[in-house]
C-alpha cells in the first residue's frame, strides 16, 4: 500500500497487461485526464505549449526518459511543486508520466487545483506511462542522446514490459 492506495493483485493473466493497470489507475484517480501515446504525439509534440514531468526517481530518469521531459520527485508537496513550476505552466498543456501511471496520477490529482489556478490549460497523465510508451517503441533519451533502454522500476513492475531485454537499472 502507497499513499493509501493498494496496488491491484497481479495475476498471470494481467502480468502483460498494462491495459489492466490502467484501468484500475482511472478507477483510483477519477478526476485525472489521461492521454495515451498516439493523443501526444498528434496533438502535443512537439510544442512550445507542452511541459511534461518525469514522476520517477532521478535513477530511473538517468536510463531514460521523454525528451525534455523535467524529472520531478514523487512525493513532491502540492505546495512545493508550485513553488518550483508555477510559473513556467501558465498557458500550458501539462503531461506527467511515471512508468506505468500510478506515480504520475498520483501527483497530477494531488496538484491539478493549483495548476489550474495557476492558469495551465490543459493537465494530463500519460496512459500506460514510459512502459507503454517504450513498447509501441516510441523514442526515449538520456542525457540526450537516444536510447531503446527503460529503467523497470522493479521486479516486480518489469513483468509489464514487453521488450524485457531492453530493461536496465543503470545508465548503459
Amino acid at each position: 500500500m502507497t499513499a493509501g492506495v493498494s496496488v491491484p493483485a497481479m495475476s498471470q493473466a494481467q502480468s502483460e497487461k498494462l491495459k489492466s493497470v490502467h484501468e484500475w489507475i482511472e478507477e483510483a484517480y477519477p478526476s485525472v485526464d489521461h492521454i495515451d501515446s498516439t493523443e501526444y504525439l498528434q496533438k502535443l509534440e512537439p510544442a512550445d505549449d507542452v511541459i511534461v514531468f518525469d514522476v520517477r526517481e532521478p535513477a530511473e530518469y538517468e536510463v531514460s526518459h521523454l525528451e525534455d521531459a523535467i524529472q520531478v520527485d514523487p512525493e513532491i508537496s502540492r505546495q512545493d511543486f508550485i513553488e518550483q513550476f508555477g510559473e513556467i505552466v501558465k498557458d500550458k498543456q501539462v503531461v506527467f508520466y511515471c512508468s506505468v501511471g500510478r506515480r504520475s496520477s498520483l501527483l497530477a490529482d494531488r496538484v491539478s487545483d493549483s495548476l489550474i489556478d495557476q492558469g495551465t490549460a490543459d493537465i494530463f497523465n500519460l496512459k500506460h506511462g514510459i512502459f507503454g510508451w517504450h513498447d509501441e517503441q516510441n523514442p526515449l533519451v538520456n542525457r540526450n542522446k537516444k536510447t531503446d533502454y527503460v529503467h523497470p522500476f522493479s521486479w516486480r513492475w518489469k513483468r509489464y514490459l514487453k521488450r524485457k531485454e531492453f530493461a536496465r537499472y543503470e545508465v548503459e
